[in-house]
C-alpha cells in the first residue's frame, strides 16, 4: 500500500491523533515501533517471564488462569501456549457482513499503539508483527458484529489476532475474504506469523480499540461536517438573502456556550462582503418586506454549536482512548529490576462506556444537524418562501414538464429519518454476560459503527443543502439585481459547481450527489473557502 502520509511512531509517550489515525487506516502511513519502547517491552517481559518461572504455582489473573468466569482454573506451564492460541480461535465468534478495511486498519493500529505503552507484558514482536502487516496492506476479514466492548472488543479483536498467528482470513484488494494460509501462499513477504506465548493472546483481544477505531473515524468525518455545516449555513443565510446579525460576536457573548460562540464568529466570519451582513431592519426590510429569517437560519448557531461541542467533547475522548492502555490484567511496574507479579493488576480499563457516551453524542449531533439542513432544503424548493428562486430553485421562467431539484428535497428527508433511526441509546442498555461475571458491558462499537454510518448519510444530506445553494445563486445571478456577495463562499460555491453543475434542464441528481458528498466528508468543500475554521479569537 504505497503511502501518502508522514510515517507513524509508535512509543512509550502515547501521541496518537485522530490525523495520524487517519492517516494509517486511509492513507496508508508506515508505522514503526520507536527503540526504547522495544526496550522497555523486552525488559518487563523478560522480568515477568522470570517471576513466574521461579514461583509456578502462583496464580496471576490472565497469565496462567483462564478467563472471564474461568479465571480460577490454573494453567500449568506447559499449556500456557495451547491456552493462547485457543483463547484466540474461540473467540473468533463475530458474524455479519465484514467492517470496512479502514475500520481494521485503525484498530490493527490502536492495539499495536496500546500494547507499545508497555503495561501489556507482551513481547515487542506481538507488537511488530501488527506493524508489519499494517505495513504491508495486511487486513484482517472482521466480521462487524458480535462485540459487547467490555471486556473489550473479544470477537473482532480475535479476528484480527488470529491472522497474526496465521489463521483467520484476510481481505484482498477486490473485498474478498480468503484463508491467511493461502494468502501468505500467494504473498509470502507479506509477514511472518507468531506463535503466542503467555499473556499474549489476551493482551491482543482484550481491549477497546474496535470501538475506538469507528468511533476515531467517525469523529474526524463529523469535525469536517460540522465545518460544512458551517459553510452551508453562511450560503444559505446568502441565498435566501437573510440577515447576517444573529451571528454578531457581541451578541453570543451575552449566552457564552463555547459552541455556539465559535459557530456564530465562523458564519459571520465567511458573510464578509455580503449585502446584508450586518444592516439594520429597516435596510432589510424596504430589501424584500422581511426582518426576520426563520429558525433554521436565525438560531443556527443555537442549534449547531451544540453539536460543535458534542464533537469536539468526543475529539477529546478519541484521542484519550488511542493514546490509553485498555488491556487486562495491566502491569504496574516501572522498575524491571525490582519487579513483582503482584503488581500485574487486573483492572476494568477494557469497558468501552467513555467511547459509548461521546460516540453517541455524535448520533445526537448528526441527527439535529440533519433536521436543520432538511428544513432549508424544505424552504428553498418552495416558490413562496425561497425569496423569486421559483419552484423547486428553477427560477421564475417555468416549464411545467420540469422538476428540477425537488426530490432531493425529498432524499434529505430520508436520510435525516435514516439518521433519527441509528440514533438508538443503546450505550444504555446493558446486558449481561458470561455467566453473569461480566454484569455490565457498555455496547461501544454498536454506538460508534452507528455514529461512523450516520456522518456518511449527513455527508449526503449537506452535500444536497450545498447543492441547492449554489444552485440559488446561479439562478439569483439569472433573475436578480446584483447585490453584493461574500468573497469566502464563492471559491467554495465554484468548487460545489464543478461536481454539482446548476440544475438547467432535468437530468438524474443521484450520482452527483454521490460524488458531491465524497468531496464533502472529505473536507475538500469546506477548505475551498481558505478560511481557518478553530481559529477564531472569540472562541473561548
Amino acid at each position: 500500500m504505497p503511502s501518502t502520509s508522514a510515517p507513524v511512531v509508535l512509543g512509550l509517550e502515547g501521541d496518537l491523533t485522530l490525523e495520524r489515525i487517519e492517516a494509517v487506516a486511509l492513507n496508508g502511513a508506515q508505522v514503526s515501533l520507536a527503540k526504547a519502547a522495544k526496550a522497555h517491552l523486552s525488559a518487563f517481559r523478560a522480568a515477568a517471564e522470570a517471576e513466574i518461572a521461579a514461583k509456578p504455582d502462583k496464580r496471576v489473573y490472565g497469565l496462567n488462569t483462564g478467563f472471564g468466569s474461568n479465571f480460577r482454573d490454573y494453567v500449568s506451564p506447559e499449556n500456557l501456549k495451547k491456552l493462547q492460541r485457543n483463547l484466540i480461535l474461540s473467540h473468533c465468534a463475530g458474524v455479519g457482513p465484514l467492517a470496512p478495511a479502514p475500520v481494521v486498519r485503525a484498530t490493527m493500529l490502536l492495539r499495536a499503539a496500546s500494547l507499545g505503552l508497555g503495561r501489556s507484558v507482551v513481547r515487542p514482536i506481538v507488537v511488530q508483527t501488527l506493524i508489519d502487516m499494517l505495513n504491508s496492506g495486511v487486513t484482517p476479514a472482521v466480521p462487524r458484529y458480535g462485540s459487547v466492548s467490555a471486556s473489550g472488543d473479544l470477537a473482532p479483536l480475535s479476528h484480527i489476532a488470529a491472522v497474526l498467528i496465521g489463521e483467520g482470513r484476510v481481505l484482498t484488494p477486490s473485498g474478498e475474504a480468503i484463508s491467511t494460509v493461502h494468502y501468505l501462499k500467494a504473498n509470502p513477504g507479506a509477514f511472518t506469523p507468531i506463535e503466542l506465548e503467555m499473556k499474549e493472546g489476551l493482551a491482543l483481544n482484550n481491549g477497546c480499540q474496535y470501538a475506538n477505531a469507528w468511533g476515531a473515524l467517525a469523529t474526524a468525518n463529523m469535525r469536517r461536517l460540522i465545518e460544512a455545516a458551517a459553510l452551508a449555513t453562511a450560503m444559505h443565510v446568502q441565498a435566501m438573502r437573510g440577515m447576517g446579525r444573529p451571528f454578531r460576536a457581541d451578541l453570543h457573548k451575552l449566552r457564552a456556550h463555547a459552541g455556539s460562540i465559535t459557530m456564530a464568529a465562523w458564519v459571520f466570519d465567511l458573510l464578509e462582503g455580503y449585502a446584508f451582513r450586518d444592516v439594520n431592519t429597516d435596510e432589510k426590510f424596504a430589501y424584500d418586506g422581511q426582518i426576520q429569517d426563520p429558525y433554521n437560519l436565525r438560531c443556527a448557531a443555537q442549534a449547531l454549536g451544540p453539536c460543535l461541542d458534542l464533537v469536539e467533547r468526543a475529539e477529546r475522548t478519541m484521542t484519550i482512548e488511542a493514546r490509553s492502555v485498555t488491556d487486562n490484567p495491566i502491569d504496574l511496574n516501572t522498575d524491571a529490576a525490582n519487579y513483582s507479579v503482584d503488581d500485574i493488576t487486573s483492572g476494568g480499563h477494557f469497558h468501552g462506556m467513555p467511547i459509548g457516551v461521546d460516540a453517541y453524542g455524535l448520533l445526537q449531533a448528526a441527527g439535529v444537524m440533519a433536521r436543520v439542513s432538511n428544513q432549508r432544503c424544505v424552504r428553498i424548493v418552495d416558490k413562496n418562501r425561497n425569496k423569486g428562486l421559483g419552484p423547486q430553485v428553477r427560477g421564475r421562467a417555468i416549464d411545467a414538464t420540469e422538476s428540477g431539484m425537488l426530490i432531493a428535497e425529498y432524499t434529505t428527508a430520508g436520510l435525516c429519518n435514516q439518521i433519527w433511526g441509528l440514533a438508538m441509546p443503546s450505550h444504555l442498555m446493558s446486558m449481561s454476560t458470561d455467566s453473569g461475571q461480566e454484569d455490565h458491558v457498555s455496547m461501544a462499537a454498536n454506538v460508534a459503527m452507528r455514529a461512523y454510518e450516520a456522518s456518511e448519510l449527513l455527508a449526503r444530506v449537506l452535500a444536497i443543502e450545498l447543492a441547492f445553494a449554489a444552485q440559488a445563486e446561479y439562478v439569483h445571478a439569472l433573475d436578480e439585481a446584483r447585490i453584493s456577495l461574500a468573497g469566502r463562499l464563492a471559491p467554495a460555491l465554484k468548487r460545489i459547481a464543478a461536481y454539482f453543475p446548476p440544475v438547467e434542464d432535468d437530468r438524474e441528481l443521484s450520482w452527483d450527489i454521490e460524488v458531491l458528498a465524497e468531496r464533502v466528508l472529505a473536507g475538500e468543500i469546506a477548505d475551498a473557502a481558505g478560511y481557518a475554521f478553530g481559529c477564531t479569537s472569540l472562541s473561548p
